[in-house]
């Protein structure tokens, strides 16, 4: 085995993970940093998801305030249309990333995940401000 051949699969795994927004992103967050100082796999997933799922929540409770403020028909179906394209967006960027090789995809799916979760609640939270 060539060193290069020893070389060469350590320097494209640290460039995918360079090159990887949604682990840049959780980088700015402390409950995710917390997450990804676990020690495996499976306990970094469970804690991503974990956070993710409470994200959900707070997404799904800013959603319904803004159907419940939305002053017109026209403007509650809007949101219903924004919303389904916004999970149609989220299922399949989020799922771009099991198609790399490797168990940081995972990582990095959840990742992404977590801060697309993160910043559609923000959003909506936002738009409710007066």
């Amino acid at each position: 085995m060539s060193i290069r051949t020893m070389i060469q699969p350590g320097i494209i795994a640290a460039l995918l993970w360079l090159a990887l927004p949604a682990v840049a992103q959780a980088a700015d967050d402390p409950a995710a940093e917390a997450c990804h100082r676990k020690d495996t796999t499976v306990a970094i997933m469970d804690c991503l998801n974990g956070l993710t799922a409470q994200w959900d929540k707070r997404l799904n409770a800013a959603y319904q305030a803004a159907l419940k403020a939305s002053e017109s028909q026209t403007r509650k179906e809007a949101l219903i249309r924004a919303e389904r394209a916004w999970l149609a967006f989220r299922t399949a960027n989020c799922g771009w990333y099991d198609a790399q090789e490797g168990t940081i995809r995972e990582i990095a799916g959840a990742d992404c995940m977590l801060d697309t979760t993160k910043g559609r609640a923000a959003e909506l939270e936002d738009a409710l401000k007066p």
